[in-house]
Formats: structure tokens, C-alpha cells, sequence
């Protein structure tokens, strides 16, 4: 078997060695207690392998929850506040409290008059 580090090059090797294995069984009997260890780790990677995925899809699902929780929120804040600048109004500075910029008037420039010509 040629030396690779993919999962599934791997595993199928290793299937391929146990079925040999299995075959000449009568010419190898030294090789009975390793090949039930390698047995029985080909069966706990495919455990952990199907558990993986089972894992994977519930993640994308709690993602799609979470992306429809954060969509309902955005509506249910969006009239929270408007609830509270119709309440308190535009211009009030308790809006501050709620993260909301009060409508504010530009300060206005004052000229000073300058000197009067004679």
C-alpha cells in the first residue's frame, strides 16, 4: 500500500489489508489479534464518522435558526424603537439611552457685526 495521509485512501486500504487477511487467515494465525483491533477501529471511525455528519447537518440547521431568529429580532427592535421615539419624540434626549440619535438642530452662526464704517 502506498503511503498516503487522505481518510478515504486510508480506510479503504485498510479494508482491502483485513480482507486479505480474512482469506489467508490458515497461513497467518499470528495475525488474528491484530486484525481484530484494526477491525475494531474501522468500526469506531465509521461511528465517529457518521456521528460527524450527524453533527454537521445539526449545525447547519441551528445556522438557519439563528439567521431566522436575527431576521425576526431586527423587526421586533425596529418597532421597539420606534415605539419609543413616538413615545418620548424625535428630539428627545432620552433616546440616547436607547441607542437611538436624537434629531438635533445645527447650532446656527452668528456673525458679529463688523466695524461700522465711517
Amino acid at each position: 500500500m502506498s503511503e498516503s495521509n487522505s481518510y478515504a485512501e486510508t480506510v479503504t486500504g485498510w479494508e482491502k489489508e483485513l480482507a486479505a487477511a480474512e482469506r489467508n487467515s490458515a497461513d497467518l494465525p499470528q495475525a488474528q489479534i491484530p486484525r481484530e483491533k484494526l477491525q475494531g477501529v474501522l468500526l469506531e471511525i465509521r461511528g465517529v464518522a457518521a456521528e460527524q455528519s450527524a453533527l454537521t447537518a445539526l449545525k447547519q440547521e441551528k445556522t438557519q435558526r439563528i439567521y431566522t431568529l436575527l431576521a425576526q429580532g431586527r423587526k421586533i427592535s425596529t418597532l421597539l424603537r420606534t415605539i419609543v421615539r413616538e413615545h418620548y419624540g424625535n428630539r428627545s434626549e432620552k433616546l440616547a439611552e436607547f441607542g437611538i440619535q436624537p434629531l438635533r438642530s445645527r447650532p446656527r452662526n452668528v456673525e458679529t457685526p463688523g466695524p461700522l464704517p465711517e
